[in-house]
Parts: C-alpha cells; sequence; structure tokens
C-alpha cells in the first residue's frame, strides 16, 4: 500500500533521509548547516544586531519623508482631476486649453448642469 502512494507520488528512488526532510523541512538555519555553508547575512537571529547599526535620519528629513508617504494618494487623485478636467475640455469639448483653468469656465458649466 505505502509502495503505491509513493510511486504516486513521484517518491520511488528517494532515500528514507530525503524523504524526511521533504515532508518536514528543517528551519533555515539548520539546512545551513547541512550544506556546510555560511550565510550569516541571511539569518534573521543575527541581522536583528545589524539593524541597532543602522543611522538614524534626520528628523526634519524624517517628518518629510513621512508626510509624502501620507499624501502621495490625495497628490495623485488632484493630478488625475486636473488631467482629466484639462483632457476632456481640450480633446473632448474641442475647446482652447487655457480656458481649462479660468474659474468663470467652471461656473458657467455648473451653472449648465444645475440651471431650473
Amino acid at each position: 500500500m505505502d509502495a503505491k502512494k509513493e510511486t504516486a507520488a513521484g517518491l520511488d528512488g528517494v532515500t528514507q533521509m530525503e524523504r524526511s526532510s521533504l515532508i518536514n523541512p528543517a528551519p533555515a538555519g539548520e539546512r545551513q548547516r547541512q550544506n556546510g555553508t555560511m550565510q550569516s547575512e541571511r539569518d534573521p537571529e543575527t541581522a536583528k544586531g545589524k539593524t541597532s547599526a543602522r543611522k538614524k535620519r534626520h528628523p526634519a528629513l524624517r517628518a518629510l519623508l513621512w508626510t509624502l508617504r501620507k499624501s502621495i494618494v490625495p497628490i495623485l487623485c488632484i493630478a488625475a482631476i486636473l488631467g482629466g478636467m484639462y483632457m476632456g475640455y481640450t480633446i473632448i469639448g474641442k475647446r482652447p486649453g487655457d480656458e481649462v483653468f479660468d474659474i468663470a469656465t467652471w461656473k458657467h458649466m455648473y451653472d449648465l448642469v444645475f440651471a431650473d
């Protein structure tokens, strides 16, 4: 019965030691020791000690980066609105591009849409 399962799974010709490592894989540190390679840079336990050696940024730079990270979505939304207004007014409406950012143009459109 076991031979049929092993053959169906494609494990025929695999030693018992290899089967146990396939079923229950060893953690990363043990695999490195088994292979004889030393990769301490990728080991998460030794990487914790290296993070404390990282330089801290200036508080003003940290505040600027935090502000930019938090405001990227609203900035992109405003850029999309302005780009859409320009493309819609000039390409679809076939009007001059300098009228797009004139407030009188949008007041007139508002009056056309919401007029009695």
